[in-house]
């Protein structure tokens, strides 16, 4: 916690750093507050547990601060083999975990991170910070946006920075040393009125990125032995992807997107999604969706390596990088107690929402995702 409280205080200071005419005055809108709990289990027995707290204040002269934190819960489950099994010592040495102590019992990581947001006009300026026992990450970004044709036309350019300091755990049992990894991004967004009823957004991303890429937790069993994960060490990573909104006249909208994304790994893929939102009455409404995927594999991955050495000296065990394709269903509710309960001054001032997410892939994984959260707005 050292580490994210030296770099969360960078971050507060260079947003302290705007200038001072502009928090003289307080806006007319009120400052907004919401928490989020989020929770998640897989087909492998893993489970997360995530605790959300948004701040959201305007400030005079278009100008707005936004504050988020995260603290994350991980339990991966310890071997369930008996010891000295073959599915023991597979299960032990294949981990994308640290085996620390008795890998037979549950293996907890707790994640924190911070993110700050100013906007000001056409400029936004934003800073993140992720703090965990073996990872500190941190994000420096800047986007920019214009309004053309008598606004019915959205211009958004935005850039980022991030650089990861990593430091495996002193158990690590594949002796990977302390490495770094930075991510340069960029995208482009234009969005488009096309009537009343219908919005158009066009989008394209870059990300190139250099460093350790793989597990430093995880063996390939390859040539017969167990030998070290080991992916290349920069990646070029392109897409480009479509929506539209569309708002139907019994109180719903209907959503579309598309989504082409290639690297110079060799991965190619495709996403297609649709969402349907309903009123059912004021102040409640739910939500359908629907996610279909479908990707090529990595040039280097294989389902069994032959030799130790894997395939131009790089070897995965990371199934995100064979050929795969997954389903996500999922449905919410959404209540706005001002609505629901006009009467009533401090319900007024809360919204709450549940959602539930089942995913399913061609590789035999599947995961299920509960959220539940508050919003709350100041008087």
């Amino acid at each position: 916690m050292t580490r994210l409280a030296t770099a969360f205080a960078l971050g507060a200071l260079a947003l302290a750093a705007v200038p001072r005419a502009a928090a003289q005055t307080v806006a007319d809108e009120p400052p907004v507050a919401g928490t989020l709990v989020r929770w998640f289990s897989d087909s492998e027995r893993i489970t997360v547990r995530s605790l959300t707290g948004n701040w959201t204040c305007p400030l005079p002269s278009a100008a707005g601060l936004q504050l988020h934190f995260n603290n994350e819960r991980v339990v991966v489950p310890g071997i369930a083999a008996a010891p000295g099994t073959a599915e023991a010592v597979d299960a032990i040495t294949t981990a994308s975990r640290p085996i620390s102590g008795d890998a037979f019992q549950d293996f907890i990581k707790v994640r924190n991170e911070v993110q700050g947001d100013y906007e000001r006009g056409p400029l936004a300026l934003s800073y993140y910070v992720s703090s965990e026992r073996d990872y500190l990450a941190q994000q420096l970004g800047g986007r920019w946006s214009r309004d053309l044709r008598e606004q019915s036309l959205n211009l958004s350019l935005g850039s980022s920075w991030s650089w990861d300091d990593i430091q495996p755990l002193a158990d690590d049992d594949t002796q990977t040393g302390g490495a770094r990894r930075t991510t340069l991004h960029w995208n482009a967004v234009l969005t488009e009125v096309r009537s009343p009823t219908t919005l158009v957004r066009y989008g394209v991303e870059y990300n190139f990125v250099n460093g350790l890429q793989h597990s430093p937790y995880r063996n390939v069993y390859a040539g017969g032995t167990n030998v070290p994960e080991r992916h290349p060490e920069q990646r070029q990573r392109r897409d480009a992807f479509v929506r539209t909104s569309h708002a139907l006249p019994n109180r719903s909208s209907l959503k579309l997107q598309y989504r082409i994304y290639n690297d110079d790994w060799g991965v190619n893929s495709h996403e297609l999604g649709t969402r349907l939102s309903q009123y059912l009455t004021r102040g409640m409404s739910v939500r359908w969706e629907y996610r279909w995927y479908t990707q090529t594999a990595a040039g280097f991955y294989r389902d069994t390596y032959t030799d130790p050495n894997g395939v131009d000296g790089y070897r995965s065990g990371d199934y995100r990088l064979g050929a795969l394709s997954s389903h996500l269903f999922g449905g919410a509710l959404r209540m706005d107690l001002a609505a629901l309960a006009p009467t009533h001054a401090w319900l007024q001032r809360l919204s709450l929402w549940f959602d539930v997410e089942r995913y399913f892939n061609s590789n035999h994984y599947s995961a299920n995702v509960v959220e539940t959260g508050v919003d709350f707005r100041f008087p």
